[in-house]
């Protein structure tokens, strides 16, 4: 109420909010925004504002809150960002990204018409995407998890000349600190090490994915992995890109469009950089 009062007294003087703005750039804003991170900030009121308004977010909260203590004790190891000396402020930053995970998977176990929900990954890291997506359906219904990553440096045959820059990165990355960190999912898991598209073939494809969250950092194996698993996903399955409006990964949105467009569902991009495709029986327009 009191930013709202400020604002209208700002428009209310010609040139003031011009000049807010600039000061504002010189000295940092006032009043904060109400969130700032992962390349987002707005004055808008998170789902998590106020303890959350609905049953989705407020277990949203719960497995955040979790996750948090975890990580500050050393229970949950982030080889992403071991250079972070402040990682419950970096979590925060990360809540609006890690909401979107929480809520498309819990959407597609409710939408998809599976005997049992699988949540499919490619591309896992630490696992942090994969726990909030299964802490989501987790105690509601039937799961399993496919878990697709080659746990080691990217490498320049599976890049386009426009990525070789990427190549290398990751080579941090192990499968084992994976395998503890989700070590509570361990008999619903599935990890799956090597590159797509060839790790495809090493072991048994699902048979049928709910949800299915691509975080390659790169556009052929994007394509390989829709190109793989989509035909496998039933209608009100939800794909999660992560890496749809960023402006490193403009070849993987270009192949991200290619697919929306020549299938029937509808996408949605967000302002966290991520995407969600929704699959319907027919085509929307």
């Amino acid at each position: 109420m009191i930013k709202r009062a400020f604002h209208k007294a700002l428009d209310a003087v010609p040139g003031a909010e011009g000049a807010w703005i600039a000061l504002n750039r010189i000295v940092g804003r006032w009043p904060p925004p109400s969130f700032s991170g992962w390349g987002m900030t707005t004055d808008t009121l998170p789902p998590w504002f106020a303890d959350g308004g609905d049953p989705v977010t407020r277990d949203f909260i719960a497995a955040n809150t979790e996750i948090v203590q975890r990580v500050c004790d050393g229970r949950f190891f982030l080889s992403q960002f071991t250079d972070v000396a402040d990682q419950r402020r970096l979590l925060g930053e990360l809540m609006w990204r890690h909401f979107i995970v929480f809520w498309s998977a819990r959407y597609a176990a409710q939408n998809a018409s599976t005997a049992v929900t699988t949540l499919v990954e490619c591309g896992v890291c630490d696992g942090l995407t994969a726990h909030f997506a299964m802490k989501a359906v987790a105690g509601r219904v039937a799961f399993a998890t496919v878990l697709y990553d080659a746990w080691e440096e990217m490498k320049g045959d599976y890049l386009l000349e426009t990525e070789h820059a990427a190549a290398g990165n990751y080579a941090y990355l192990a499968l084992e600190s994976t395998r503890r960190n989700l070590r509570e999912f361990s008999d619903r898991t599935t990890f799956v090490k090597g590159y797509i598209p060839e790790s495809f073939a090493t072991a048994p494809l699902p048979t049928s994915v709910a949800w299915l969250h691509i975080d390659l950092n790169a556009a052929l194996p994007t394509k390989a992995a829709l190109d793989t698993l989509y035909d496998r996903m039933p209608a009100g399955g939800t794909i999660l890109f992560d890496d749809y409006g960023w402006r490193a990964y403009q070849d993987t949105k270009a192949v991200i469009d290619a697919f929306a467009a020549a299938s029937s569902g509808l996408l949605l991009p967000v302002p966290t950089g991520q995407a969600l495709f929704f699959k319907s029986c027919r085509p929307i327009t």
